[in-house]
C-alpha cells in the first residue's frame, strides 16, 4: 500500500487550469509531497497569479491556459463544471502525445463522453476525476496542503481509458492521502446527486424558507443546516446544469420524505415521529 505523504516524482510538469480552492489546494498537496518537478497556473486575474506565486502554489504563471498546458505532462482542469468540456477541447489540441489530462468536476458522465473522444483522437490520455473535498468557501487563499487527505476520491475511467494511466492516477491520488474509488461515471453521478448535490439544494432552499427578519433569531442548528448555503453560486448553477436529472430524482426522493414527515404531524402520530427520528438518529450517528 501506498504510504500517504510518500516523496516520488510521478509527473515532471504539472499544468492548473483554475487555481481556485480545488486548484490551490492540489497544488500545494502535490507539492507537500514531492510529486512533481515544476507546477505551473493558468490564471485570468493578476492579483491571483501574484498571491499563487508569493504563497508557493505555484512555479510559474500563464494567462494563456494553452501555454500552460503545452508541455505539460499533467494538465489539471479545476474551472467550473460547465466550462470544462470548452477548456479541455482548446487545450487537447496542444497538449504533447502521452501526456495526462485530468478534471477534478463534481459531475462526471457528461464530461467524460465529450473529453474522453477529443483526447483519443490527439493521444492524450484523460480519465475523469472527482475528489469529495472542498469548503463552502472559495478561492486560492483557503486552499490547504492535506484538502485530499482521507478525503473520497472517485475515479470515472471512460471506455477508451489506458490502463496504465488509470494505475498511474490511482497510485498519485493515493500519496496524496485520498480513499481512491473506481466508479462508472454515470454511477457516480447517481451518488453525488444524494450525498453532495441534493444537501446543497435543501441548504439553499431552507435560508430562503425562512423570513429575513427572523434571521437574527438564529442558533447553531440553523447555521450548521445551511453552511452549506454559502458555497459558490457559479460552481452549483454549472453542477445543476450538467446533473440535472439526477438532481432531480434526489429531490423527489427527498419530498417523499418530507411528505411522510408531514402526515405523521398531520394525524398527530407521535408513537410513529419518534420512531422516523430515531431510524435518522441511528444513520446519522454512523456516518
Amino acid at each position: 500500500m501506498t504510504k500517504t505523504g510518500s516523496r516520488k516524482i510521478i509527473f515532471g510538469k504539472v499544468a492548473i487550469i483554475g487555481v481556485g480552492l480545488l486548484g490551490a489546494s492540489f497544488a500545494l498537496a502535490v507539492k507537500k509531497r514531492g510529486l512533481a518537478k515544476v507546477i505551473v497556473g493558468f490564471f485570468r486575474k493578476r492579483k491571483s497569479a501574484l498571491a499563487a506565486k508569493r504563497l508557493g502554489m505555484v512555479d510559474v504563471v500563464y494567462f494563456d491556459c494553452l501555454k500552460a498546458a503545452k508541455t505539460a505532462d499533467l494538465v489539471v482542469l479545476a474551472t467550473p463544471a460547465e466550462s470544462i468540456k470548452e477548456i479541455a477541447l482548446k487545450v487537447i489540441k496542444v497538449m504533447k502525445p502521452g501526456a495526462v489530462l485530468i478534471d477534478v468536476g463534481s459531475t462526471k458522465k457528461e464530461i467524460v463522453e465529450t473529453i474522453e473522444i477529443a483526447a483519443s483522437r490527439k493521444r492524450i490520455n484523460f480519465i475523469g476525476v472527482h475528489p469529495l473535498a472542498g469548503s463552502e468557501k472559495s478561492g486560492l487563499i483557503f486552499a490547504k496542503a492535506d484538502l485530499f487527505v482521507k478525503a473520497i476520491c472517485f475515479i470515472t475511467p471512460g471506455k477508451k481509458t489506458d490502463k496504465k494511466t488509470l494505475v498511474k492516477l490511482q497510485d498519485f491520488w493515493k500519496r496524496l492521502g485520498a480513499k481512491v474509488c473506481v466508479i462508472n461515471p454515470a454511477i457516480h453521478d447517481h451518488i453525488v446527486s444524494l450525498v453532495s448535490h441534493l444537501p446543497h439544494m435543501v441548504s439553499f432552499a431552507l435560508i430562503k424558507s425562512i423570513s429575513p427578519d427572523y434571521l437574527r433569531f438564529s442558533g447553531s442548528g440553523l447555521k450548521d443546516c445551511t453552511r452549506l448555503a454559502s458555497s459558490n453560486p457559479e460552481i452549483w448553477r454549472d453542477i445543476c446544469s450538467t446533473n440535472r436529472k439526477e438532481i432531480l430524482a434526489s429531490i423527489k426522493r427527498f419530498k417523499i420524505q418530507l411528505k411522510t414527515l408531514e402526515g405523521l404531524l398531520k394525524r398527530k402520530d407521535w408513537d410513529a415521529l419518534e420512531k422516523f427520528f430515531l431510524k435518522a438518529k441511528l444513520i446519522r450517528d454512523n456516518l
